[in-house]
């Protein structure tokens, strides 16, 4: 048994549902994958990682600066903490956050700067371009004229030896 249709066939919301466009195939088929692809989960994630990513993570930009830097806030914080009187637990969960803290604020830091230079870089790779095209476009029309020059000269030259100075007759 079909369950019950909790519109009127003649209603608005019914009539403009029937009016909607019909996807196109490449729509449709993009709507299937994305029903079929299953949804990220943390079992998935932890499997895409390898022991290898954990001895290679130093050679990632920015991250000798951000383990640096979380390393030395860390161990200020935590020795702070101790010398002003907190326990040596309390030092220590002090330290940890403060070194991981650090360690990300320096590296975001860092790849924020990384992505300065980046737009810089690609500024003035455009300007150069720019500058050497017209560098080209001029020494063209400097090559241009003085083709143009040349093949005036070598008319003149040849109207010159066309009329000679002396006539037979």
């Amino acid at each position: 048994m079909a369950p019950p249709n909790p519109l009127p066939p003649s209603s608005p919301q019914t009539q403009s549902l029937l009016q909607a466009p019909t996807p196109t195939t490449a729509e449709a088929e993009a709507a299937r994958k994305s029903l079929a692809t299953p949804p990220p989960t943390i079992a998935a994630a932890w499997a895409s990682v390898k022991a290898g990513d954990f001895l290679s993570v130093h050679q990632a930009p920015c991250s000798r600066d951000g383990f640096l830097t979380g390393i030395g806030s860390g161990a200020a914080v935590g020795a702070l903490r101790f010398v002003l009187g907190s326990g040596v637990p309390k030092a220590a969960n002090w330290a940890v956050g403060a070194g991981v803290l650090g360690a990300v604020l320096q590296y975001e830091y860092c790849q924020a700067s990384r992505r300065r230079e980046r737009e810089k870089m690609k500024r003035v790779v455009e300007v150069y371009d720019r500058k050497q095209g017209e560098m080209r476009r001029l020494e063209e029309e400097r090559r241009r004229a003085r083709q143009q020059e040349k093949e005036k000269e070598e008319e003149e030259e040849r109207i010159r030896q066309s009329k000679r100075w002396w006539k037979v007759w």
